[in-house]
């Protein structure tokens, strides 16, 4: 479908009408497991109906190939093979050194312990993908219980899949509880009846280096009904990331959390164009009453800009700031990457800054004297020209570009920067005489 004007839209107002919805393959796939479910389930009735039905006339319903003779020729070559020379043995320190070397990448492992896909990588991570020597967890039980512990304590991770966090569950709570940050790369993705290439250019540019945003349009898997016009799988997708977030526990119970020790957590929004309808109903009651408050730190980059707050936030956004514990930190940046045909590619350029708030730390502390907690990193903050208890210091980075974290304060009413908060004139109150 091509752009076109609403009636009543003012002049050159640009819009693309599409629905939202699940992701179409993942569906197909899942009914095509179902069928292979129920034929599997038939294939097995009727094993069982001829066992039993053997059963009943004495026969033996053993496998054909003979299994005594075939142990028996194994094990007559086995003696006949000369011993082998006994190898020598490292300590056991040089060994774990030598595991800690291979588990341990320099750059983040994109959805680990998962297959990765080309469409949500760039060209330099697909070339890298084989970081880590992954056969070692195979070796022995030891190093497979060594091994594991080593990867979670030593790389950081990037999720592109939901499916591929949801695996995530299958490891102890032990370790996921040491993963302190994560960065989930949500790709939207865009389905027609044909695939090919479609403008989305919306009335606020994606990203000020993208002049026309051509984003590719996967054609519907056969086998589904087929829907009129463009299908997106973007907030959707977002809201199955954040169902991987839970444990698969009954509702009825309390939900453990993913990754209990989290800290820091970076959503990368890919492909969000401002054509897309309103996406805070997907999640909105699952970030609310299900995920919860699970991290001090968010930075949210690729959110549509066309329905923005004067704080510089969308819908979107204030909904996912509930994932914040109270006094947490919300940041939002410019979309980092964008589809190609042959997968991601980076965006670059001089707009680089993060646009930050603090989210429900307008509560002053019960003792303005009380002791000043001293970072691990950046020690203790410098002194604040505001009164005591109005403001609230976070060690953090202000650029994309810029990872050296430094000492940013904050007011806590309004939870503007406090180089920005100070030109409003009901805060000069605040400061000190």
């Amino acid at each position: 479908m091509s752009n076109h004007n609403h009636p009543g839209m003012p002049q050159g107002f640009r819009h693309v009408c599409m629905m939202e919805g699940p992701d179409p393959t993942a569906s197909l796939a899942s009914r095509r497991f179902d069928v292979l479910q129920k034929e599997n389930k038939k294939h097995l009735d009727e094993i069982a109906r001829l066992k039993t039905l053997l059963t009943a006339h004495k026969i033996p319903c053993e496998p054909s190939v003979n299994l005594t003779v075939q142990s028996r020729r194994r094990s007559s070559r086995h003696l006949t093979q000369p011993a082998s020379t006994t190898l020598p043995q490292l300590p056991i320190e040089i060994q774990l050194r030598i595991l800690n070397h291979a588990l341990t990448s320099p750059h983040p492992i994109i959805d680990p312990f998962y297959k990765l896909r080309r469409d949500t990588v760039t060209e330099e991570e697909w070339s890298r993908r084989a970081q880590i020597n992954i056969n070692f967890l195979a070796t022995c039980k030891a190093f497979h219980v060594e091994g594991l512990q080593l990867i979670f304590a030593n790389n950081t991770f990037i999720f592109t899949q939901a499916a591929a966090l949801g695996n995530f569950t299958r490891f102890s709570c032990s370790l996921r509880a040491t993963v302190k940050q994560v960065k989930l790369r949500v790709v939207g993705r865009y389905y027609d009846e044909v695939a090919g290439k479609r403008d989305l250019t919306g009335n606020v540019d994606y990203h000020p280096s993208v002049n026309q945003l051509m984003i590719p349009i996967i054609a519907r898997p056969p086998g589904l009904t087929k829907d009129r016009g463009i299908q997106a799988y973007c907030w959707e997708q977002l809201a199955d990331f954040l169902r991987a977030l839970l444990m698969p526990e009954p509702a009825s119970l309390s939900r453990q959390k993913l990754f209990p020790g989290l800290e820091f957590m970076q959503i990368d929004l890919v492909n969000f164009c401002d054509h897309l309808p309103y996406g805070g109903y997907q999640f909105s009651s699952l970030v609310r009453w299900h995920v919860g408050q699970i991290a001090d730190e968010i930075l949210i980059t690729g959110a549509p800009m066309d329905d923005v707050n004067e704080e510089g936030f969308s819908n979107e956004e204030r909904v996912l700031h509930q994932l914040l514990r109270d006094g947490g930190l919300a940041g939002t940046a410019v979309p980092l990457f964008v589809s190609i045909s042959s997968g991601l590619k980076p965006l670059k350029g001089p707009w680089n800054g993060i646009a930050q708030i603090v989210v429900r730390a307008d509560q002053e502390p019960a003792s303005k004297s009380a002791k000043t907690v001293i970072h691990p990193e950046g020690g203790e903050p410098p002194k604040s020209t505001f009164k005591p208890g109005k403001t609230v210091w976070k060690w953090t980075t202000d650029s994309l570009t810029n990872p050296n974290k430094r000492w940013i304060e904050f007011h806590r009413e309004s939870g503007l920067p406090a180089d920005e908060a100070i030109f409003d004139s009901d805060l000069w109150s605040d400061l000190e005489d």
